[in-house]
C-alpha cells in the first residue's frame, strides 16, 4: 500500500514500513533540522522537501513527482497540525476524496471548526474573529461589552496553546491585540480570535476512525486547565477516564463525536477533540478537534491504557487493516495519565531525575527526556516539553498522590543564562 506521510515521526514511519507499507515522506525544512534518521530515509519509497507545508507550489510539485512516478498513493496522513493543509492539498491534487482541502481548513481553522461543531450539536464559546494581528479594528471595550470578561485571544490557525493568552480587563485585551504581543513566527496566518472564556474541567478525546466509526475512543481529564499552566511548572498532564466512571459523558462525547466528524468529512483516521465542562457535570463546551494524534505523552498513555500501541492502532487502519489482529488488553491499572516535569524557571537545564529511580518506581509505567542537561527549557510556555512519564495508580485519589509524590521526588532544575 502506498502511503503519503507528511511530517516526520520516526515511530510511526518504523511502524508503517514493518507493515509492508510504501511509504513517500514529505518532509519540511523543520523536519530536515532535526535530523531524520538516514536508514529509515533510506527505506522510504521516496522523500520529498518542501520548506513549509503552507507553500501550494512546493506541494504541487511534489503532488505532480507522485504523479509522474506513478505510484498507486491510496492515503495522505498529516502527523501535526502544521501539514494539515498541506495534506488536504496533496490528497485532491493526488485524487484522493480524504482528507479535502475543506476538511483541512475546518480542523484548522478555529473559528471555521466552531461553526461546523455547532452544526453537529455542540455547544462552543462565543467568539468574535479579527482580520489582522496588528492594531486592532475592533474596540477592545466592545469587546469586553459583548463578550464579558475574562477573554482569551488566539490565533486562528495555531496549535495547543501557542500565541494563546487571557486578559482579564479591558486593557489587558488592548494590549493583546495592539501587536505589542508577537504571534509565534511558525504560525501562517497572523489572524486572531478572540472569545469568551469557558471556565470548568478541560478534557482531551482522542481517536482512530473508520466508516465514521471509532475503533477506540477515550476521554482524558486535564490536571489542569491548559491556559492555567504558564508559569506554573506543575501539574501538566492528563488522566484518562475509565469508562465506567462516567458511562453517560462516554454516550454524549460518542455520539456528537460521530456527528462532527459526519459534517467534517472525516470518516476515517486519527482525531484529538479537546472540550470543557464545569465540575458540576452538564453538556460539554467545545474548544478545538484536530485531525492528527495527541501531543506531549498521551499517546504513550493510551498505549498503556489499550494495552496496544496508539500508532499501531493508527498504521492498522491507514494501512486498510480490518482492526480484527488488533488485541485490545484490560489496562495495567484503573486510572492511567501522562505527566510533564519541568524546572519552575526559564533556563539552561541542570539537574535531572535519575533515569534509575524513574525506572524502579512502580507508579511510573514510561518516561521520555524530551531535554538533557544543558539544554535550555521555558516552562512558562504550557508546551515546553522536558521530562515525559506514563502514571498508573488503582484509584482516583492514589493517582492524584501519586502525581504529588512525583512532582515533589523528582528534580528539575535550571538557571538562567546569567547566572551560569
Amino acid at each position: 500500500m502506498h502511503i503519503v506521510f507528511c511530517k516526520w515521526d520516526r515511530p510511526m514511519l518504523r511502524i508503517l514500513l514493518a507493515r509492508g507499507a510504501a511509504v513517500h515522506l514529505v518532509l519540511d525544512d523543520y523536519d530536515w533540522a532535526l535530523g531524520p534518521d538516514p536508514e529509515l530515509l533510506a527505506r522510504a519509497a521516496s522523500v520529498h522537501r518542501v520548506g513549509h507545508f503552507d507553500s501550494i507550489d512546493e506541494l504541487s510539485a511534489v503532488a505532480v513527482d507522485l504523479l509522474l512516478s506513478g505510484a498507486p498513493v491510496e492515503k495522505v496522513a498529516g502527523f501535526t497540525e502544521f501539514s494539515q493543509f498541506g495534506a488536504g492539498h496533496l490528497a485532491h491534487l493526488l485524487g484522493l476524496d480524504s482528507p479535502s482541502p475543506g476538511s483541512a481548513a475546518a480542523t484548522r481553522d478555529k473559528r471555521l471548526m466552531k461553526l461546523r461543531a455547532a452544526e453537529a450539536g455542540w455547544r462552543h464559546a462565543r467568539f468574535r474573529s479579527l482580520p489582522t494581528a496588528g492594531p486592532a479594528e475592533t474596540d477592545p471595550q466592545a469587546l469586553v461589552a459583548e463578550l464579558g470578561l475574562p477573554l482569551v485571544v488566539k490565533p486562528v490557525t495555531g496549535m495547543g496553546t501557542l500565541s494563546t493568552a487571557k486578559a482579564e480587563t479591558a486593557d489587558e485585551l488592548r494590549t493583546l491585540l495592539d501587536g505589542r504581543r508577537a504571534l509565534a513566527p511558525e504560525l501562517g496566518s497572523r489572524q486572531l480570535l478572540v472569545e469568551e472564556f469557558v471556565a470548568g474541567r478541560e478534557y482531551h478525546v482522542d481517536a482512530v476512525w473508520r466508516d465514521g466509526e471509532p475503533w477506540f475512543l477515550r476521554i482524558s481529564r486535564y490536571l489542569e486547565p491548559r491556559l492555567s499552566l504558564a508559569g506554573a511548572g506543575r501539574r501538566n498532564g492528563a488522566v484518562i477516564v475509565p469508562r465506567e466512571d462516567d458511562p453517560q459523558l462516554y454516550a454524549w462525547v460518542e455520539e456528537r463525536h460521530r456527528a462532527l466528524n459526519k459534517v467534517l468529512g472525516l470518516g476515517s483516521g486519527v482525531t484529538h477533540l479537546e472540550m470543557f465542562r464545569d465540575p458540576e457535570g452538564g453538556e460539554p463546551v467545545f474548544s478545538e478537534i484536530a485531525s492528527r494524534p495527541a501531543g506531549a505523552f498521551a499517546p504513550e498513555a493510551l498505549s498503556a491504557h489499550l494495552g496496544v500501541d496508539f500508532r499501531e492502532v493508527w498504521a492498522e487502519e491507514l494501512t486498510g487493516g480490518s482492526g480484527r489482529s488488533l488485541a485490545f488488553g484490560p489496562p495495567p491499572h484503573r486510572y492511567i495519565g501522562w505527566l510533564n516535569l519541568a524546572p519552575p524557571t526559564a533556563g539552561v537545564l541542570t539537574e535531572l531525575p535519575d533515569e534509575e529511580a524513574l525506572r524502579a518506581d512502580p507508579a511510573i509505567l514510561d518516561w521520555e527526556f524530551v531535554h538533557r542537561t544543558g539544554d535550555r527549557v521555558d516552562p512558562d510556555h504550557p508546551s515546553a516539553w522536558c521530562v515525559l512519564l506514563v502514571v498508573g495508580a488503582a484509584t482516583a485519589a492514589g493517582f492524584e498522590s501519586a502525581v504529588e509524590r512525583i512532582e515533589r521526588q523528582y528534580r528539575c532544575a535550571a538557571v538562567r543564562e546569567e547566572e551560569r
